[in-house]
């Protein structure tokens, strides 16, 4: 048994050319199954090398068109970068000339605001005075009914005095007449610049003048007729008309 198997070392010169035989050719057969399997190992590494290398490849060609991606998704985003920039410059423009134009309109606003509170202001002073001439003829109003009912106890005196009174009431519905027809036109007078001073009013409010649309002149003038009456010619009226009312009723 032990004839049979080959030697670990080469056999010396002095060995049987069977065992030089054997140990050669155990050599040869070991060699050739190492080369065998050095073969299948090399061939399941090329294998693997192959894969690995096609895995690369692939990957260097995703990673390729990704690149290729990126770039042109880098260029798109370069041109829609200018163009929001573009965009957002031509905004700033628009927006900065907007606010200068809101600006300049909010100043004119503002001025004629002013005008407005200033004309407003004379409309004020202007009612005060109307109202205090009003206050006034309603007092003169009330003392000349006061007076009537005083010469109305007067008439009641006697009827000499009567007499004289019916021809003085006669005069009197004359001048009463007179002065009905004065009133009426005075009247119509007033109620027309009350008219004109409200549709000045109702203009002002409309078209926001750039300066006052009204005049302290023309508001005085539109209430003189009003303030510069004379005060006896109202007083004679009403007091006319009073005496009048009494003669009726004698």
């Amino acid at each position: 048994m032990l004839a049979s198997e080959p030697p670990s070392s080469p056999p010396g010169g002095d060995a049987a050319p069977e065992e030089s035989l054997a140990w050669y050719k155990s050599q040869y057969e070991q060699l050739e199954t190492e080369l065998a399997e050095f073969r299948v190992s090399s061939e399941e590494l090329e294998k693997e090398l192959e894969r690995d290398l096609d895995a690369a490849e692939k990957r260097e060609n995703a990673l390729k068109e990704k690149a290729e991606g990126l770039v042109f998704e880098v260029d798109e985003w370069k041109r829609k970068y200018k163009e929001s920039k573009t965009e957002a410059n031509a905004a700033q423009n628009a927006l900065e000339k907007e606010i200068t134009t809101l600006r300049d309109t909010n100043r004119t606003l503002q001025h004629k605001l002013r005008d407005i509170e200033v004309a407003n202001d004379d409309f004020e002073r202007q009612a005060r005075i109307t109202d205090s001439s009003l206050e006034d003829m309603e007092s003169k109003y009330n003392a000349t009914i006061e007076r009537a009912v005083m010469m109305e106890e007067e008439i009641k005196i006697g009827e000499q005095e009567r007499e004289q009174l019916r021809i003085e009431a006669q005069r009197l519905r004359e001048e009463l007449s007179d002065l009905k027809i004065e009133a009426e036109i005075l009247q119509d007078k007033f109620k027309k610049q009350e008219e004109q001073r409200h549709l000045s009013t109702i203009s002002t409010d409309l078209s926001i003048p750039e300066s006052p649309m009204f005049d302290n002149s023309t508001l005085s003038g539109a209430s003189s007729p009003l303030v510069s009456t004379p005060p006896g010619t109202c007083d004679c009226s009403w007091e006319a008309e009073e005496i009048e009312v009494a003669f009726d009723g004698l």
